[in-house]
């Protein structure tokens, strides 16, 4: 077995250098406040399966030198400083599962040469600077699971190569600047698991493409623009743990898909323009841990009053969100019920509920 001494430049101008075995398969320099750094010598490193370079402050990067790699499966550059990088070396990588250039400053960014890479599983390109980004490239990437691209400034993307992604399970887009986006492509997508979308500028939404996705976890679209929904689409995702649709202008909302969501553990459309709604269909969701029908968003929904009946069932339910000033009802045969919802106990401790 020989050793290897790999050279960079820290955050202080100085030379360091850190011998690695030439058979090792991980390389780990994260956190070595590294502002420069030769890789030329990890050609001789060829069983390299993972080089981590994350937290440390590298501005430009070579990555010529792992194109050699046929071994290689994880590259991890997170959390530097680069506003540019070039992939072209990684196309002969075959066998790289996950690339993460998250939280960098990457404003302009070419996947071309992933779509060699047909074995990608994780891409993270979250907390950059992207405006724009294609997807094409990633078509040919049909083993993806997951596409991590929150926190940029995108305006509009075309989600059309997804067709070809038949085993993603997470979509992040959340914390972006998206006024429409079209699920369409997603239909393909049945073993979806987590859709992110919240924190967008989104006016509308079609839902119906996630109706395949019967393992549906989480749904997030809170913080949007969106004016009418239809969640219908979600009667067939069974598995649903969190729906997210706070803070919208949403003035009219019929839950009853969410009734054969039998898992649903939360649901938020607190902070639209609802002023009324129907509780009935939360009557089967018995794992029910929090309601937010109310918060302290700047906008807020107005109940004159609510049916709280349907919650009896939820007894699982801790955290409720109701509006100070608005009437709560229920059942008066419910009034001597000795185990109550959490949620529901305190409400009747403080007198809030009307017994009918």
């Amino acid at each position: 077995m020989s050793e290897i001494t790999i050279g960079f430049i820290d955050k202080d101008g100085n030379l360091n250098e850190i011998e690695f075995d030439t058979e090792d398969t991980v390389l780990d320099l994260n956190k070595k406040g590294i502002v420069s750094i030769d890789l030329a010598v990890l050609e001789t490193m060829l069983d390299l399966k993972e080089i981590n370079l994350s937290a440390n402050r590298i501005a430009e990067i070579d990555l010529s030198p792992l194109g050699t790699h046929d071994n290689l499966q994880i590259v991890n550059l997170f959390k530097n400083s680069l506003k540019t990088i070039d992939l072209g070396p990684l196309s002969d990588c075959k066998p790289l599962r996950e690339l993460n250039l998250g939280a960098n400053e990457i404003e302009d960014f070419d996947l071309a040469p992933l779509e060699q890479c047909t074995n990608l599983r994780r891409l993270r390109l979250f907390n950059n600077k992207l405006s724009e980004i294609s997807l094409e490239p990633l078509a040919k990437c049909t083993s993806l699971e997951s596409l991590e691209l929150e926190t940029n400034l995108i305006g509009s993307i075309d989600l059309s190569p997804l067709v070809h992604c038949k085993e993603l399970q997470q979509l992040n887009l959340m914390y972006n600047s998206l006024r429409e986006i079209d699920l369409a492509p997603l239909r393909e997508c049945r073993k979806l698991k987590f859709v992110y979308l919240h924190q967008n500028a989104l006016q509308s939404i079609d839902l119906s493409p996630l109706s395949a996705a019967t393992d549906l976890r989480i749904l997030r679209l809170g913080g949007n623009e969106i004016q009418t929904i239809d969640i219908e689409p979600l009667s067939s995702c069974t598995e649903m743990r969190r729906l997210e649709l706070a803070m919208n202008t949403i003035e009219e909302l019929d839950l009853a898909p969410l009734s054969k969501c039998q898992e649903l553990r939360a649901l938020d459309v607190a902070g639209n323009n609802l002023r009324a709604i129907d509780l009935a269909p939360l009557s089967e969701c018995l794992a029910l841990e929090e309601l937010y029908l109310h918060s302290d968003h700047p906008e807020e929904n107005e109940f004159t009053s609510l049916n709280l009946t349907p919650l009896f069932s939820c007894q699982e339910l801790e955290d409720l969100g109701v509006p100070g000033t608005s009437e709560l009802h229920a059942d008066v045969a419910l009034k001597r019920v000795k185990k109550l919802p959490p949620a529901l106990e305190e409400l009747k401790e403080d007198g809030r509920i009307i017994w009918d």
